[in-house]
């Protein structure tokens, strides 16, 4: 990742977060790591050391409070 890109990155989060906030949104700060594909394959192959849930679950259970 070369300045640019790390520039807009740290404006895009800057924003996104002003936006939350604007909803009124309680959050925890965030913490950004950018790391190399190579370690999100490893993530993705081995797995991850406890099970966290996948957005999809949100999601699935989202659509039974629309029905």
């Amino acid at each position: 990742m070369n300045q640019e890109e790390q520039r807009q990155l740290e404006y895009a989060i800057d924003e996104i977060t002003e936006i939350a906030k604007g909803f009124g949104l309680n959050f925890y700060p965030m913490r950004y790591e950018i790391c190399p594909a190579e370690i999100i394959y490893t993530f993705g192959a081995y797995g991850m050391p406890t099970r966290y849930s996948h957005w999809s679950f949100g999601k699935r259970k989202n659509r039974t409070y629309e029905t």
